[in-house]
């Protein structure tokens, strides 16, 4: 898919064209993720505690995938528009500079948690049971975690210029390595929890190397030495949209601390697998909404650049309405299935029992919140930097936050499962409040083309 296409194709093609990539992809990443929790959950005699131990380290790897974000997800609507409007040289110096900037991110990054992950895995609940296996996990999966924040930011400059299929080989190249490599690392070498964690580092340095293979392989934008260095002026616009979706996995962060701790308090390590496992699910089960929402951002970006705001508002429609379809399938399957799907990720045990209720609750609204991402997602498409940032931080901090703290005190016969109510709760306020800001937005839209349209017609007149 060119980028002439881009504003060209009919609507329904794009969409198709553009998002199938995004969402294999996005199924292969999750699936990953999923897969390597399981293979986990199953290592012999430690299963349930190793699970534990490696959900005591999502806070701290989406830390590193909040900044992977901050890299990745502006250059998307960013360099979108440059091509619409044939910005071509401004395009590849941004890619020269996002590369210098993704590099050093990477390095620093690498340093603080490598030296800092004792600390870091107390600091989100680890107990004296699961921290030595936490410690181990993180130090030995960070290389390839940071590695993320290269091929993540190079694979939306694939995307944008239209080579979805190549954007999704460098993403899915090192998630199938991850699957494979998983039970061979775990089981065959008998590296249990450290197999999974090497697994992912062997995995992601492929796909980081496989990226930059790609980007001088195929495309029209080209890394080129005189622009490999940190120019701001470039950078900034970039950071600037990526900021909102970090600061969205950051609040996550914040909020998945203030979740351990206080289960940690209500029922202990049985809580805190629970919470890792409602997380993992709710990732999982997200892939088609990220994988259309992400696909689609082009085919706005570029149509709004190019002035073809009709466009814009049809392939908008289309993205709402798959998202609804998909969220309402998932929805009506885990309130029916709840139990078969816990035991077939964590097997039967105590656990199993105290989490079927909580993962049932925890879906409640899952339509909702798949709306409100897709409607963010679109913002960010539309250039709304500062409204999808106090979008992002309004629901995990300003409002999930709070709740985990209240609706246990509220729920006193029950406490714990105020905790797992904190998100559906959030997720109805922002959802809410943010499909109606997009709303207005293309009825805006739509307005100001009927207004250049009847400015069109008034100077023909005149002529």
């Amino acid at each position: 898919m060119t980028g002439h296409q881009l504003g060209t194709e009919r609507i329904s093609r794009l969409f198709v064209a553009m998002t199938i990539p995004m969402v294999l992809q996005q199924l292969l990443l999750l699936l990953n993720s999923v897969v390597d929790r399981i293979w986990i959950a199953h290592i012999p005699d430690v299963g349930q505690v190793a699970f534990t131990a490696s959900g005591v380290c999502v806070p701290i790897i989406y830390i590193i995938l909040a900044l992977a974000e901050l890299t990745g997800t502006g250059i998307t609507p960013r360099v979108g528009r440059m091509l619409g409007q044939a910005r071509h040289d401004q395009a590849e110096r941004t890619l020269g500079s996002m590369l210098a900037f993704s590099l050093s991110l990477a390095f620093v990054t690498l340093l603080v948690v490598e030296g800092g992950a004792p600390g870091l895995v107390r600091l989100f609940g680890a107990s004296s049971q699961t921290a030595a296996m936490a410690k181990c996990y993180l130090r030995y999966s960070t290389p390839g975690n940071v590695l993320c924040m290269v091929s993540g930011m190079l694979a939306p400059f694939l995307l944008v210029q239209g080579h979805s299929r190549q954007a999704a080989l460098v993403m899915g190249s090192g998630i199938v390595l991850n699957m494979v490599l998983d039970p061979i690392f775990i089981f065959l070498c008998g590296w249990g929890i450290a197999g999974a964690a090497w697994a992912t580092t062997v995995a992601e340095t492929t796909s980081a190397l496989l990226a930059v293979v790609m980007i001088c392989r195929v495309g029209s934008l080209r890394i080129r030495r005189s622009h490999f260095r940190l120019a701001w002026r470039y950078v900034c616009p970039c950071l600037a949209l990526g900021a909102a979706p970090m600061v969205m996995m950051l609040a996550e962060t914040i909020q998945i601390g203030v979740y351990n701790h206080t289960l940690s308090r209500l029922s202990g390590d049985v809580g805190i697998g629970t919470m890792a496992l409602v997380i993992m699910l709710h990732d999982f089960l997200y892939f088609p909404v990220y994988g259309m929402a992400y696909g689609s951002q082009p085919v706005t970006s570029y149509n709004l650049g190019a002035g073809n705001r009709e466009r814009v508002r049809a392939n908008v429609r289309l993205l709402l309405t798959a998202t609804l379809v998909w969220s309402m399938a998932v929805w009506t399957v885990m309130m029916l299935l709840t139990g078969p799907v816990v035991r077939l990720l964590v097997g039967n045990g105590p656990m199993a029992d105290y989490a079927v209720p909580m993962v049932r609750l925890s879906f409640a609204v899952f339509f909702v919140a798949t709306l409100q991402f897709a409607c963010q997602s679109t913002l960010q498409a539309m250039n709304r930097a500062a409204l999808t940032f106090w979008l992002g931080l309004t629901r995990s901090l300003l409002l999930l936050v709070p709740l985990v703290w209240m609706l246990p005190r509220l729920l006193s016969g029950r406490a714990d499962r105020g905790v797992f109510l904190a998100q559906p709760v959030t997720d109805v306020v922002v959802g809410t409040v943010t499909l109606t800001i997009l709303f207005v937005s293309l009825r805006n839209i739509r307005a100001q083309a009927k207004l250049n349209e009847h400015k069109g017609k008034q100077k023909e007149q005149v002529i």
